[in-house]
């Protein structure tokens, strides 16, 4: 492979820098093409056959910029599915504490004793829950409504803003399960038996601050990308 496919390889790799699991894949798929163009044009001439891969693939930067969309796309329509996977996981640990204190006749004296605090914060958990699930849902079909090819930035955002919306509610409702427990803790003195509600109330918080990375991950390079190609 002459320094041609590798200065254009080197550019490729650079505008997909933001990336480096894309910008890898790529660079793999692209050498690959162009050593099998190159060899289908070969005369005889390794570098003008390099040459004429190079200009019949197109400008490292148009390729990029494609690559890139398509990725993006791919990446913001995966977000859809785990921020619902990832509400109904907190619910399904939510349900599952609740059934414990049934099951065990957990005392409720906690409760008893601050009831406002217990009735705003149990209304506030399940009307945040309903609002991450439904703009959840909401931000994962928007984001399959998307069409392949250049991204429209607009929609893109709104799909990201969905889904952020959907991780601020369940953060609320994950606050007001800890609120709710901690009533719940506090009327009676400490025993073994408090790590199951305590760790119930660990994983939904695991699990919404998984859920706020993968968020943050990828807007981000949705940010990077957009503002590089200007897609």
């Amino acid at each position: 492979m002459s320094h041609l496919i590798v200065r254009y390889l080197e550019q490729l790799a650079h505008e997909l820098s933001f990336d480096r699991s894309l910008s890898r894949r790529v660079c793999e798929e692209v050498e690959d093409h162009l050593r099998q163009s190159a060899e289908r044009h070969s005369d005889g001439d390794t570098m003008e056959a390099e040459r004429r891969a190079i200009e019949l693939f197109g400008p490292a930067k148009i390729i990029a910029a494609q690559f890139a969309a398509t990725s993006l796309l791919k990446r913001s329509r995966a977000v859809g599915p785990i921020v619902v996977l990832i509400v109904l996981g907190v619910f399904a640990a939510m349900k599952a504490r609740v059934a414990w204190y049934a099951a065990t006749g957990w005392s409720t004296s906690g409760s008893a004793r601050f009831p406002d605090i217990g009735v705003i914060a149990y209304a506030f958990d399940r009307y945040a829950f309903y609002l991450a699930l439904m703009t959840g849902l909401c931000g994962w079909v928007y984001a399959f409504r998307m069409q392949p090819g250049a991204l429209d930035k607009t929609r893109l955002q709104r799909s990201f803003m969905l889904s952020a919306a959907a991780g601020a509610a369940l953060i609320g409702s994950v606050l007001a399960d800890i609120v709710l427990t901690a009533l719940r803790l506090s009327g009676v003195g400490w025993s073994i038996s408090h790590l199951i509600p305590i760790a119930s109330v660990g994983i939904e918080v695991a699990l919404v601050v998984a859920l706020i990375a993968r968020i943050h991950a990828v807007t981000s390079l949705v940010t990077t990308a957009t503002l590089r190609f200007d897609l």
